[in-house]
């Protein structure tokens, strides 16, 4: 049996170093000095939503049944992608949701929390796993597990108002999925939360802060008790005063293995890498760039949010940006690695066809390459509605998902240039 022991840590000389110790059967381990080249991989398909009950994005369960029905699960848009992460190089994938248990179909919490039917992910994470890396990868393509604890988990005014049901829920769930993946070789770790920071919770008024610090510790410590040999993490948005003012929180989460940050900036992360790098010893973690991209999508019309569309000079902008970038991150001594942000456009914003609009309406936004922030357009890879299916077909048909799945479309220039800097980072 193949087993990995993932570690990481920070030394005297401000240096982050990540580590990962691969077991076979009959052989001593060895152990591999990793940098997480990686990709954000959420593959709703259009008229999906992340945020949708049963499956809040879990696109990575194994098929089941249901009495005596066949449930098909989503292992066709996994067998699209996964023969494209080799030609990307990346060595690890970020998922944002694993449940073993889901809701119910209204968006209702199991009572019991585990009434419902019992998820596995072997198979995605097998393909994660199985599918030949290139030899630069140096090791297995790895995954870092998201598990969406929402803000009623962290955010003591929700918490208090949450029903039992609901805190049970994502208690028990939590343990169950980790224990339920913790021993596969291609589990990384676990991130327990996605941006459900704020300023008032994390380090503006005091009651708040300790009790959503003491969270972050409690789940992150379910974590390690279920998988000690994985790592766990979260990610929080890009705010300075995480660690420039919650310091002293920060020190009371042992549990917590590496800061995650999903940030975009486009011309020097030396804030974040020098705030968290300032913490005091028992808060001073390895960083992982949880989340990092560009749109790469543009405009006709500056006046017409509805006129996105992509083009080789579009994408040869996103391209400079990511070129001057990822390298960057790649090359600080604190930095164990970054999540390109994102495989393949991610169309679940807006719930109607065809999912092209800009975040907010259209304003500009001069910091980005293509002077927008289109919110649906930060993929690598394009995507577009399977052939003969209208743009407002649903994505679920009986017992599996409608066929033909989406079709996705590589941006080229855009491609290459973050897979070459994949290929060539040690």
């Amino acid at each position: 049996m193949t087993k990995t022991k993932w570690t990481c840590s920070v030394g005297s000389d401000g240096t982050a170093s990540l580590y990962c110790e691969l077991s076979e059967e009959g052989q001593p381990p060895k152990s591999e000095k990793v940098k997480l080249k990686g990709v954000c991989y959420s593959p709703a398909p259009i008229n999906g939503s992340n945020s949708y009950a049963p499956a809040l994005g879990d696109w990575y369960w194994d098929d089941y049944t249901s009495g005596s029905t066949p449930i098909s699960s989503w292992s066709p848009l996994l067998s699209r992608d996964t023969a494209i992460f080799r030609q990307l190089f990346n060595n690890s994938l970020r998922v944002y949701c694993m449940l073993s248990r889901q809701l119910e179909g209204n968006g209702s919490f199991p009572v019991p929390w585990d009434s419902g039917t019992y998820f596995t992910h072997q198979h995605f994470l097998d393909l994660a796993w199985d599918e030949p890396a290139p030899p630069e990868a140096k090791m297995h393509r790895s995954v870092l597990v998201g598990i969406p604890l929402p803000a009623t988990m962290f955010w003591k005014t929700q918490y208090d108002q949450s029903t039992q049901a609901e805190i049970n829920y994502w208690t028990n769930v939590l343990r169950e999925t980790v224990r339920s993946v913790a021993d596969h070789p291609a589990v990384a770790g676990f991130t327990i939360q996605n941006e459900q920071d704020g300023a008032d919770v994390c380090y503006n008024k005091p009651d708040l802060a300790k009790f959503w610090w003491g969270q972050v510790e409690k789940m992150a410590a379910i974590v390690k008790e279920e998988a000690p040999d994985k790592l766990a993490g979260m990610a929080t948005h890009d705010d300075p005063n995480i660690p420039l003012k919650a310091s002293s929180y920060m020190e009371n989460c042992p549990s917590i293995d590496f800061w995650g940050v999903n940030t975009y900036q486009t011309e020097t992360f030396d804030s974040i890498f020098k705030d968290y790098g300032n913490l005091p010893p028992r808060a001073l973690k390895p960083v992982l760039l949880t989340e990092w991209g560009v749109p790469a999508t543009s405009h006709r019309d500056p006046n017409d949010a509805g006129t996105i569309y992509a083009d080789d000079q579009t994408c040869s902008r996103a391209a400079q940006v990511a070129q001057k970038m990822l390298p960057q991150a790649f090359a600080h001594p604190l930095c164990i690695g970054l999540y390109y942000f994102e495989f393949c456009d991610e169309l679940w914003n807006q719930p109607e066809a065809p999912n092209i609009y800009t975040w907010w309406g259209g304003p500009p936004a001069p910091g980005f390459p293509n002077g927008y922030w289109d919110n649906d357009g930060f993929g690598l890879l394009s995507v577009e509605r399977g052939p003969g299916l209208n743009n407002n077909a649903p994505i679920w048909h009986n017992t599996g998902p409608t066929m033909p799945i989406d079709v996705h479309t590589k941006r080229n220039y855009l491609f290459s240039t973050v897979a070459k800097i994949f290929q060539t980072t040690p």
